[in-house]
């Protein structure tokens, strides 16, 4: 979840609540909004530095094993009963500040999420020290080979999609015959996908995965959707994501991999910090990277560095976006692909016969509009195109003009258009010509009468150039606004057909947002929503407070009942005390038994890892332990 997110669900109070809360603690009353501070690098360093103690071990918490930052209360409440009730206090702190936002279920369940801009920022100030083993002098070939990038697959897909009617089976997948001419369209393959699948969708079928994620993409992007039985293009959509740049269009792919892909664990979210932060022009060794992750307190498996390649590391390698290689030892190393975010646009060469060659990163509109009547061939880095008269003739026959399939090839031309291209579209358009279907609107009028006082008017003249019949005339569709504004105009009413159901269908589906995809993976938090709340400041604390105050203020001897009371008090609480034993010597630890053995009483203090025994009449003075601000 983002900052902006789950702002929108908090009412304009909670919001000031909330902004009264850090000009109390840090001074901040510039006029900056809630989603501005919390998406703030600098500010979000600055409170990492002031957080006290038991802010800073939730963070731990939430950042090191808790999934996108996400912990149910249930699963909260188990952590403050092994560690202490002191981390509620810190959690209630940061959930005044914002940096920590309440979410609940419809049916009541309570959860914690702290947004992505927030710990993102805050797992990079956990990490202080990494692991960085120079690049070797030589990186071996890797046994997969990289894709060519995932907008070209998509483009691949759009493209097919829109000459090629793609029905549906009954079950909504795509028949068999039509998935063997799709997949040759795609470089991501199945050796990408096969480790991510195998862990994110257990009942995936082999040879059909790489489609099925470029098709999922295409469907949660909104560029494709399911209507009337097909597959079919949001041409609207595929329109604006086509006019995004290079790296607009590889940001928002990549945020939505991270958030759909990626993927359900702590240490995956750490992993991915990691790598956004690593330089594009290096090499990084994925056995640092997850020692560096271990060393801050993610709690990672024994075989991490085997995962990160096989779920996460192969797919952005099947889309293009970054490289990998082996050293002589089986270390595995990689690093970013600069050339799908490049902002440079180049431009296309044609032969005098007609074959066009399209480095990388011509604007991906540009290569829509020439695919049209030019059929490509993606090789390697390079996209192949060669004019042909039918493609041509069937982009003339649906509307397309000569001049414009030239203007085209020009204005992308690195060099001005051969003269032979020109001779070779328009004798390809005389003959497309011979037999030529064009769309047209026929308007019908209820009676002669109608048609005959049309004629009359003046304004009304240069539409009536077609005639069928006594009551009924042909106009262009592009005439259709204007003639029926006309017609308003001198007093008649013109029915308009409704449009269909499935364009209907088509504008309400864009209307509720973005799609849900191929599959569904399932995560902890879906079916939660940001509840509108700004706790109470004492909220979790009032157990401590509540506890005498000569028991924290005071260091002092007690009679033997009131000890044992006050040590089962703190170890219910999870709290540390003071204990000042007989020989003067002093312990401290949290208490987490207290037992009677052969007649003696016992409490046994938690140590760091370690526990330590004490014999109660051994105990000369005793306080619990509380932060100065809880007094």
């Amino acid at each position: 979840m983002r900052i902006l997110q789950g702002v929108e669900f908090l009412s304009q109070t909670t919001q000031e609540h909330m902004l009264e809360e850090h000009a109390k603690r840090f001074g901040i009353k510039d006029g900056r909004t809630l989603t501005d501070l919390l998406t703030d690098p600098l500010f979000i360093d600055t409170y990492w530095k002031q957080a006290d103690d038991s802010e800073k071990k939730v963070i731990r918490l939430f950042v090191t094993t808790a999934a996108r930052g996400f912990l149910r209360k249930k699963d909260w409440e188990k952590i403050v009963l092994h560690q202490g009730r002191i981390l509620s206090v810190g959690l209630n702190k940061l959930r005044r500040l914002g940096f920590i936002l309440t979410v609940r279920k419809m049916w009541g369940e309570i959860g914690y999420m702290m947004p992505k801009e927030v710990r993102e920022r805050l797992t990079l100030c956990l990490i202080t020290e990494r692991h960085c083993t120079p690049a070797p002098a030589k990186t071996l070939p890797y046994y997969i080979t990289a894709g060519r990038g995932i907008h070209l697959d998509l483009f691949g897909v759009l493209s097919f999609l829109r000459e090629t009617d793609v029905p549906l089976t009954v079950k909504g997948s795509i028949h068999r015959r039509i998935l063997q001419k799709m997949t040759p369209l795609l470089t991501l393959s199945d050796e990408h996908v096969e480790g991510w699948a195998s862990y994110s969708i257990p009942e995936s079928k082999e040879g059909e995965m790489a489609l099925a994620v470029v098709i999922d993409l295409a469907i949660r992007l909104g560029l494709i959707r399911a209507r009337g039985g097909q597959l079919v293009l949001e041409k609207q959509s595929v329109a604006k994501w086509l006019e995004k740049g290079q790296e607009a269009r590889w940001n928002e792919l990549f945020q939505l991999i991270a958030e759909e892909y990626l993927p359900h664990d702590s240490w995956w979210d750490g992993l991915l910090v990691l790598m956004m932060e690593s330089k594009s022009d290096e090499w990084h060794s994925i056995n640092d990277q997850i020692k560096t992750l271990a060393d801050t307190g993610f709690r990672v498996p024994d075989d991490a560095a085997s995962l990160a390649v096989t779920r996460w590391l192969h797919l952005l390698l099947g889309f293009g976006w970054l490289h990998m290689g082996t050293t002589a030892e089986g270390e595995v190393y990689w690093r970013w692909n600069s050339l799908p975010r490049l902002a440079i646009e180049e431009r296309w060469f044609i032969d005098p016969a007609g074959v066009l060659t399209i480095p990388p990163l011509v604007p991906l509109k540009a290569v829509w509009e020439v695919s049209r009547f030019c059929p490509l061939v993606f090789t390697g880095d390079l996209i192949q195109g060669e004019l042909q008269a039918k493609p041509l003739q069937s982009y003339l026959a649906a509307g397309g003009k000569e001049e414009d399939a030239m203007d085209i090839l020009q204005q992308y031309c690195a060099h001005p258009l051969p003269e032979s291209i020109g001779q070779m579209i328009r004798q390809w358009g005389r003959e497309a010509r011979q037999i030529q279907f064009e769309p047209m609107v026929r308007v019908r009028t209820a009676h002669p009468g109608i048609l005959e006082e049309l004629k009359t008017l003046e304004q009304f003249r240069p539409f009536l150039g077609f005639p069928i019949s006594s009551t009924d005339f042909l106009i262009a569709p592009e005439q259709e606004k204007e003639v029926t504004a006309l017609l308003r105009k001198y007093g008649y009413t013109p029915y308009m057909p409704k449009k269909s159901t499935e364009d209907q269908a088509a504008r309400s589906h864009a209307a509720e947002g973005g799609p849900d995809g191929l599959f569904t993976i399932p995560r902890p938090w879906d079916g939660f929503a940001v509840e509108n709340t700004f706790p109470d400041s004492l909220e979790g604390m009032h157990q401590l407070s509540s506890l005498p105050k000569m028991w924290t203020q005071h260091f002092q001897s007690y009679h033997p009942q009131t000890m044992r009371t006050l040590l089962q008090r703190a170890s219910e609480l999870g709290l540390e005390i003071e204990a000042e034993m007989q020989d003067k010597k002093v312990r401290a630890g949290i208490p987490r038994q207290v037992s009677i053995e052969m007649g003696y009483w016992y409490v046994f203090l938690e140590v760091g890892n370690k526990k330590q025994r004490c014999r109660l009449d051994d105990i000369h003075r005793v306080r619990i332990v509380l932060p100065e601000y809880l007094y």
